[in-house]
């Protein structure tokens, strides 16, 4: 079952993906991405505020995915997810981050931004 979106801004959008998605949404995407592994609890929408509030501050160069609630036991495994929220960040098919527990806003950018910055020195 596919959840519904959830706006960043009018220019981007948070999408569900699943397993039949996971690879074109995240692996194949040119951008990079913000992928948020979490249960559907009481602190999901505290945490889908705070992934936005990023998202807009990122705009057109950070796409963001939340996993679908029956694609997240297969995505633990296959990324050896130890826990939820999981936040991921994946540039050029691979992981290039990833933090593990519930979040504030300013937390989360500092760790895009130090993520991001540290892969476009890489480069």
């Amino acid at each position: 079952m596919r959840s519904a979106k959830h706006n960043c801004d009018n220019e981007s959008s948070m999408s569900s993906v699943g397993l039949d998605d996971f690879r074109k949404e995240v692996l194949e995407e040119s951008r990079s991405v913000l992928v948020l592994c979490i249960h559907r609890d009481a602190e999901f929408q505290e945490q889908i505020d705070i992934i936005e509030g990023v998202c807009r501050a990122y705009g057109e160069r950070l796409k963001a995915c939340l996993m679908e609630e029956d694609f997240i036991g297969v995505f633990k495994e296959k990324f050896d997810v130890k826990g939820t929220p999981t936040f991921m960040i994946f540039a050029g098919g691979t992981e290039k981050g990833r933090m593990l527990g519930q979040v504030e806003q300013k937390t989360l950018e500092d760790f895009v931004s130090r993520t991001l910055l540290l892969d476009r020195g890489a480069m």
